[in-house]
């Protein structure tokens, strides 16, 4: 069996994620690993299309910092039931996929649990992120079945 270092759980910050985070702390727990949450914003607009078209006026950064701060505040609340310290609480603005991708290298984490939902076909079985984060994944990624 394989013993797990770091594990990086990925949260949407939804209904399920206590059930996936708490799957995540118990695997850290029998491993003596690590564990780190993320929740991953995506960009309210993207930087290069402000850049070339002037249409929009209005200015979207505090209302992006707003929702940043909404984030961390859920992520605080859901991880303080296995009292996780706040250091290891991450808050990223990105694509999920990408950026979950990139953190696990970083860290580097040698598991990744992310919550899926049942439907069919592969891509809706899993869904479009756990599905992108398991395809690019550079470590074993665990998938937990959540009720939508």
């Amino acid at each position: 069996m394989t013993t797990y270092q770091h594990i990086l759980v990925a949260l949407d910050l939804g209904n399920s994620s206590s059930l996936v985070l708490e799957k995540a702390h118990q695997l850290a727990q029998q491993n003596q690993a690590k564990l780190t949450a993320i929740h991953v914003i995506e960009p309210l607009i993207e930087s290069s299309y402000l850049a070339f078209d002037g249409t929009i006026s209005t200015d979207l950064l505090p209302i992006q910092e707003e929702v940043e701060a909404n984030a961390k505040a859920k992520l605080k609340k859901i991880t303080r039931t296995i009292e996780l310290p706040e250091e290891n609480q991450l808050i990223e603005l990105g694509r999920p996929a990408e950026t979950i991708h990139h953190i696990s290298k970083q860290l580097p984490a040698d598991l990744v649990v992310i919550g899926s939902h049942g439907r069919h076909g592969l891509g809706l079985l899993l869904g479009s992120t756990a599905n992108a984060v398991l395809h690019g994944a550079n470590c074993n990624v665990l998938a937990v079945r959540v009720e939508d």
